[in-house]
């Protein structure tokens, strides 16, 4: 159930030039609603309190850091993520929040070294629509919950209205993101989570906000954003290895326009699934 992303790619490279840290295709009050729904599930739910929560794809900690602070403080929250850069960062960044801790690797592979956890909730924030498999990915979730636990997902998909997109079209989508996606509609992850176990599933979808530049430009500053693509596009990390400052520039650019040019036939997808 890993990541067939071929870079963990095209959001590391856009995180850098844009500097921002936990890059989604949804408005950052819609991220904290997300977070909220999970919080107050838990909180409300004694059976709960003592298993601890999961923020899937979690990358450098940040929005993992904020869940840890929002939950009470002996609620433990654990961020995975496949790339060994990030979660070498969230591990020195976050040292110091007690209860919170990060693993490198997938939910597979986490369930493997730790089959004893018992698991109240997880989070997972554009991430479910790069896995190589995600009805698998829903039904290790299920059976790792706790009756009663809550799981939401957010993933970048395709408009509900957009049953008949071409492959052609589909396939251009994925080849720009330099991975092979497999990006769904809200009515094919609904299905998918229910034929997993969960029950009452809610499922909304939202605009594809990271490309309505009143929306971007309300949650950053067009400065913070112009200058930080100046400044970060010609000095590229360490860890990206011999990636090219015109490589950074040219695909960033790629990447913005093919999106703003087609994004209504984008969404971001909230889906606030229960194991009974």
């Amino acid at each position: 159930m890993k990541s067939n992303c071929e870079l963990v790619n095209t959001y590391e490279i856009l995180e850098h030039v844009m500097g921002i840290s936990g890059l989604h295709p949804h408005r950052l009050d819609s991220i904290k609603d997300i977070r909220i729904k999970l919080v107050q599930h838990i909180n409300s739910n004694a059976a709960l309190a003592e298993g601890i929560v999961l923020d899937l794809g979690c990358g450098s900690g940040a929005g993992t850091f904020e869940l840890a602070t929002m939950l009470k403080s002996n609620q433990r929250v654990i961020g995975l993520d496949i790339n060994a850069h990030a979660i070498e960062s969230a591990k020195s960044i976050y040292a110091n929040q007690k209860n919170l801790s990060f693993f490198h690797g997938d939910i597979k592979k986490f369930l493997i070294d730790n089959p004893d956890l018992k698991i109240s909730g997880a989070i997972c924030i554009s991430v479910s629509m790069f896995l190589d498999d995600i009805k698998e990915f829903y039904h290790h979730l299920y059976c790792a919950l706790n009756d009663g636990g809550i799981f939401i997902d957010a993933p970048f998909m395709f408009r509900n209205i957009n049953t008949d997109l071409p492959e052609k079209f589909r396939r251009n989508t994925y080849a720009v993101c330099g991975c092979n996606m497999q990006m769904l509609n809200l009515d094919q992850i609904r299905t998918l989570l229910n034929s997993a176990g969960f029950s009452n599933v809610q499922c909304l979808e939202h605009d594809f906000d990271l490309m309505k530049l009143s929306v971007l430009f309300s949650d950053y500053s067009p400065r913070f954003l112009l200058s930080n693509f100046f400044r970060n596009v010609f000095s590229p990390p360490k860890y990206f290895g011999n990636i090219s400052s015109r490589y950074i520039f040219t695909r960033t650019l790629k990447v913005f326009i093919f999106f703003l040019m087609n994004r209504h036939k984008y969404a971001s997808g909230e889906f606030v699934a229960y194991k009974p």
